[in-house]
This record gives structure tokens, sequence and C-alpha cells, in this order.
């Protein structure tokens, strides 16, 4: 969960205290099947929490899966890896090796549908 820093007596690894205001990540608390922390937060009371760290039961909504949205074309992210691309000129699903998507620009407009939303779908359902 990403927090801000806002009282003092909170130190970094090398023992320098972290200045009010400061922002960055970390883990989520363990929880209970109730949604209670397990054990109190060191820090509690000198940081607020910006983003993540939802509970259980805080009557939000899951993530929906968004199925993306052609033209889809198979490209090259970083060297050595390979994504497939949507209409937005967006990677779709996670990276792969150039043999993995080989003949994919081949395939019929249907077929890359239907290949690009199971890969998106499969990165989902791990994130």
């Amino acid at each position: 969960m990403r927090i801000k820093i806002t009282g003092g007596g909170i130190f970094d690894g090398k023992g320098q205290e972290i200045a009010a205001g400061k922002e960055f990540d970390i883990a989520d608390p363990e929880l209970n099947e109730d949604g209670s922390e397990v054990a109190p937060h060191p820090w509690a009371g000198r940081f607020e929490v910006i983003s993540g760290g939802e509970k259980p039961g805080n009557d939000q909504p899951p993530p929906e899966f968004v199925a993306p949205v052609g033209p889809f074309t198979a490209k090259e992210k970083s060297p050595g890896w390979w994504s497939i691309f949507d209409g937005a000129d967006q990677p779709v699903g996670k990276a792969v090796r150039k043999a993995d998507l080989d003949g994919f620009d081949t395939l019929s407009d249907d077929d890359k549908l239907e290949f690009a939303t199971a890969s998106a779908k499969a990165a989902f359902d791990k994130a």
C-alpha cells in the first residue's frame, strides 16, 4: 500500500529519520479472517494510507475484467520480449518471447481478438 508519513520517529534502514510528507510503498498488513489487522502497525498514528491496503468488506467492488479492443498487432516491447498491442497501442497481457507470438499477425481479426482476450484475462486473473 502507498503511505504518507505524517509524524516523526520513523527511521530508514540507515538510521536516518524519514521526514513528514514523504510518500512510499510498504507491504499491506496481515489481516485476520474478520478483516482486522493481526497486530497494530509499529508506525500507527504516524502515517496515512494514500492507496491500497483496502480491507475486505469496505464496500468497494472488486475490479472487473475489461476485454481489449483491436485492431491488434504483435511487436517487440523490449529487447527479446514481445507483446500483443491493442488499438490504442497499449500492451495486452504479459510479455512473451517472439516464438510464442509467431504467426499472430496472420490470424483473422476474430482469432486475434480471442487470443488477445485470453492473454489479457490470464494476466488479470494472476494480478
